[in-house]
Order: structure tokens, then C-alpha cells, then sequence
């Protein structure tokens, strides 16, 4: 790898920080797109879906909040 890459790569590893909010699709009870814990993780702020208003879609893992947390993340 150039050197050009190596410090691009490490400009591009920004600390996001993410807060705990509850998960719009089971209001907190738990259900299987908060992994039955009734919370989810998003970027902060915490903001809802944009596309479904809170209502729950596929662009926000149906938690009802704009870039909830990846699994591998």
C-alpha cells in the first residue's frame, strides 16, 4: 500500500458517537429488529426516518430512526 492510501484511510476513520434510544417499531417491549431490547443505537443527534416519518421501513432497519447502528459496527 502507497503511503497516500495508508493517510487517507486514517483522515477517513472519524469517532462516530452514537446514543440509546427506544425502538420505534415495539415502543421499548422488544422485538427482532432491536434484538428483543427494546432500544436502538443511532448517530447523534438522534433524528427520525426521513423516508417513513417514524413509522418503520427498510431504510431505517424498521427502528423508525435515521442510521441506526450496523450489526458490524
Amino acid at each position: 500500500m502507497a503511503d497516500t492510501e495508508k493517510s487517507e484511510k486514517a483522515e477517513n476513520t472519524e469517532k462516530i458517537e452514537y446514543e440509546t434510544v427506544t425502538c420505534h417499531a415495539c415502543d421499548g417491549l422488544g422485538c427482532t429488529y432491536c434484538n428483543k431490547t427494546g432500544s436502538v443505537e443511532v448517530r447523534k443527534p438522534a433524528k427520525l426516518c426521513p423516508k417513513c416519518g417514524g413509522d418503520c421501513c427498510i431504510y431505517c432497519g424498521y427502528t423508525g430512526w435515521e442510521h441506526p447502528r450496523g450489526k458490524y459496527e
